[in-house]
């Protein structure tokens, strides 16, 4: 399934980051909703993006939230370390 990201601004994601349909039942079945100032930085989209679709993937396969964000959190760290310093050829 793929899923669409949608900017929202910081009034209304106050603390959150960014949410999906399978936490929060305001968002729209395949939306995340991220928060506006996370979303303008690069480095925060691309580890948010990550983060979100190994969520969800997991959360659809059944495993808790609890779990599903550890587990995204972490993965998220290791996906994205070997990029830090590389140069695209």
């Amino acid at each position: 399934m793929r899923v669409k990201f949608v900017v929202k601004p910081r009034k209304r994601m106050r603390d959150i980051i960014a949410t999906h349909w399978l936490v929060d039942s305001k968002v729209p079945k395949g939306e995340v909703w991220v928060r506006e100032d996370w979303w303008k930085d690069p480095v925060r989209r691309k580890r948010i993006k990550v983060h979100e679709k190994v969520e969800i993937n997991l959360m659809k396969r059944g495993l808790s939230y609890t779990r599903a964000h550890k587990v995204a959190t972490k993965f998220e760290r290791v996906a994205l370390k070997g990029r830090r310093g590389k140069k695209r050829r």
